[in-house]
């Protein structure tokens, strides 16, 4: 009755038996702002552009459902299945995702500020280019996620397992990402200005050009990270393992006296590139596929190490000379 009742001042009608029973219902565009759908069934349903703004789905069924640029502000989707949803440019802002199943959903382009995920089942999940500014993930498992140039700006990341995550391109700047274990992610171009990854675990990560100025790494584990390019200007290493991560610009077997890749096009250039595997490695993340020769070119370069600090726990790759511009602390 309640429901009828708001549905009727909205403007808006539902099926017959709708709910609970909403399976494959085509709702494209409706009102439903409000609305109490708890439980609902509404798998398959046609959601595109649905209004749903403080609409209680708790418990609901939204297996596959199309919710494609749905405007879902402050909407109550706690302990509802979203299996294979598509949320692509949907706005959740302050939207509540306490137990949800989000495994396999898709939030490409989507709006998540300040929402709390870190109870959320997310296996599987597409975060490509959505905004998660401020939003909670502590503890969450996005092993293996796409999350290419996502805003994760002030985001609370701590002992996140985001191991092998798909992260280019994306901000992170401010974000608290401490004690996570980002082993193997993609980094590249991304920007990680004033994060915090203390004693994160960054082995065998690739950070090709990003900006992790004034960044806190102290105690991190940077073992075989890839930091071509990277700008670590006042970045805290202090206590950090760096065994093995590559800061300098590794050149070609048998390069000669002088040799440049800006001197290389062509076939020639991307010889050059594949032969080295952390820039193997960017070549073939998609983020970094899409950067032309003369794009590139310019991020070939050493990795700045302007004013970084370190103490005696710091460990150095192996020969590597540490800068006169470093600063040594207690």
């Amino acid at each position: 009755m309640i429901s009828a009742i708001l549905l009727a001042g909205c403007g808006s009608t539902l099926p017959d038996n709708c709910p609970p029973e909403c399976i494959g219902e085509g709702l494209f565009g409706k009102n439903l702002s409000g609305v109490n759908l708890s439980g609902a069934q509404l798998m398959g349903a046609d959601l595109r552009e649905a209004e749903l703004v403080e609409t209680n789905l708790s418990e609901a069924d939204l297996s596959s459902a199309r919710m494609v640029e749905a405007k879902m502000e402050s909407v109550n989707l706690n302990g509802a299945t979203l299996t294979g949803a598509d949320l692509t440019g949907a706005n959740l802002r302050n939207a509540q995702l306490g137990q949800a199943d989000l495994r396999g959903a898709r939030f490409r382009g989507a709006s998540l500020v300040r929402v709390d995920l870190s109870t959320a089942m997310m296996s599987g999940i597409s975060f490509i280019q959505a905004e998660l500014i401020g939003s909670f993930l502590e503890g969450v498992n996005l092993s293996g996620v796409e999350i290419f140039e996502a805003d994760l700006s002030g985001a609370d990341l701590r002992g996140a397992d985001l191991s092998g995550a798909a992260m280019s391109v994306s901000n992170l700047s401010g974000a608290d990402v401490q004690r996570s274990d980002l082993s193997g992610a993609w980094l590249n171009l991304s920007t990680l200005v004033g994060s915090n990854l203390n004693q994160a675990n960054l082995s065998g990560s690739t950070l090709f050009a990003a900006d992790l100025t004034g960044a806190n790494l102290s105690g991190a584990r940077l073992n075989g990270a890839g930091l071509i390019g990277a700008n670590l200007s006042g970045v805290d290493l202090r206590g950090a393992d760096l065994t093995g991560a590559q800061l300098e610009l590794p050149l070609p077997a048998g390069a000669e006296p002088g040799f440049s890749y800006a001197d290389l096009t062509g076939d020639d250039f991307r010889t050059a590139i594949l032969s080295q595997i952390n820039l193997a490695k960017v070549a073939n993340d998609p983020s970094g596929i899409r950067l032309n020769e003369t794009q590139l070119k310019p991020l070939l370069k050493d990795a700045v190490l302007q004013g970084v600090i370190y103490n005696e726990d710091t460990i150095w790759p192996l020969g590597f000379e540490i800068p006169a511009s470093a600063v040594k602390q207690p």
